[in-house]
């Protein structure tokens, strides 16, 4: 039992970790970072990734052994243990440790395109370590009545999951169609100048000067190489190596020329849209519990713990408020038998020192 509680403090201290680095992460490549700080935060999401995929794989092996994997999986949210988990190592922190661990990534004419697609659709995939939001709302008790606080986490659960869930199937749809925005600008920039080199190479058309001439006015290009010269080069070297890695930019090679694309903008704008993501989400769940919770236990739990009460208790006498808003509302109308035909006659009985028996109960909720 000790040893369970230790396991559960630990995973909940590492989905608290893990929030905090998704956000850090994402303030981090908004603003002008070195890459030597942000390549930490690959190794520590793989890590973290891997961390919480294990406990899924324990945690359902453990229910299957004990014939509960059904339990787990559908009323115990291991649904949202495995979404939070696997996909995100197969689909985000994996290709990235792999990407990063590879170094340069190298494209030819035509598989430029198809690769800045995978690079956005596996940034996009992050958003999902969101749901690990939940996992820590879960493990929260912020109310004494259990029907509280399990109806409030199966509404939260279902806002969050169908919003972060919905908002990154569409990303990745928009991803792999033509969606006329700032991403399909930076992708038609790039392969405009790769189409250029490509249908003018070993003519006249390509030159040296013309290519500077290109580049100057695409903001996307980093560095152009021709023979192995530096032809012409956005930043210095230092700067290139501090603040770019590999996923930042991809290199378009043909014979003789080697281009270096920027690709961060991507990395940016899928960051943006997770923090206005994890923030919308952070904001649904607080209003939840502000506002809904509360709501629910007055027209809910709260009538019903009190009416359980007066029947347990032979001096508990408190009658239920009955609110006009809700009078009509199923548990009111039994507050409103409650308060006008058990309660009187339960202080008649009293008074009298005869127990109320059950099929006085039923008479009275058959009335």
């Amino acid at each position: 039992m000790k040893i369970t509680r230790i396991a559960e403090g630990f995973i909940t201290a590492a989905i608290i970790l893990v929030l905090l680095q998704t956000l850090a992460e994402d303030i981090l490549l908004i603003t002008p970072t070195p890459w030597s700080i942000r390549q930490i935060f690959i190794f520590t999401g793989f890590g973290f990734d891997l961390l919480f995929t294990l406990e899924f794989l324990i945690r359902g092996w453990n229910a299957f052994n004990t014939g509960k994997l059904k339990k787990y999986f559908l009323y115990e949210n291991g649904w949202v243990d495995f979404v939070a988990s696997v996909p995100l190592l197969m689909l985000s922190s994996a290709p990235t440790l792999i990407n990063h661990l590879q170094g340069i990534s190298f494209a030819g004419a035509g598989a430029l395109i198809g690769m800045l697609k995978i690079v956005k659709a596996v940034r996009i995939a992050r958003v999902l370590r969101l749901l690990r939001l939940l996992r820590l709302f879960q493990r929260i008790r912020f109310a004494n009545a259990g029907m509280v606080q399990r109806h409030t986490v199966r509404i939260v659960t279902i806002i969050a999951t169908t919003f972060i869930v919905f908002n990154m199937i569409l990303g990745t749809l928009f991803t792999f169609f033509h969606v006329s925005d700032a991403k399909s600008t930076l992708q038609n920039e790039q392969m405009g100048f790769a189409k250029y080199i490509t249908l003018g190479w070993g003519t006249s058309a390509v030159s040296n000067e013309m290519l500077i001439n290109i580049a100057l006015t695409n903001l996307s290009t980093m560095r152009i190489d021709v023979d192995g010269e530096t032809l012409y080069m956005r930043n210095s070297e230092d700067y290139f190596r501090k603040y770019f890695g590999p996923g930042d930019y991809v290199v378009y090679e043909l014979d003789k020329y080697t281009i270096w694309f920027d690709v961060s903008p991507l990395a940016v704008s899928s960051a943006m849209a997770n923090l206005t993501i994890f923030l919308s989400t952070l904001a649904v769940i607080l209003m939840i519990l502000i506002a809904y919770s509360p709501h629910f236990a007055v027209t809910v739990s709260d009538p019903a713990i009190i009416m359980m009460k007066g029947m347990k208790e032979k001096s508990y006498n408190h009658e239920v408020k009955v609110s006009k808003n809700f009078a009509e509302d199923e548990i009111f109308q039994l507050a409103h038998l409650y308060n006008e035909e058990y309660l009187p006659m339960k202080d008649r009985n009293n008074t009298e020192n005869l127990d109320i028996s059950l099929n006085d109960i039923q008479d009275i909720l058959k009335s």
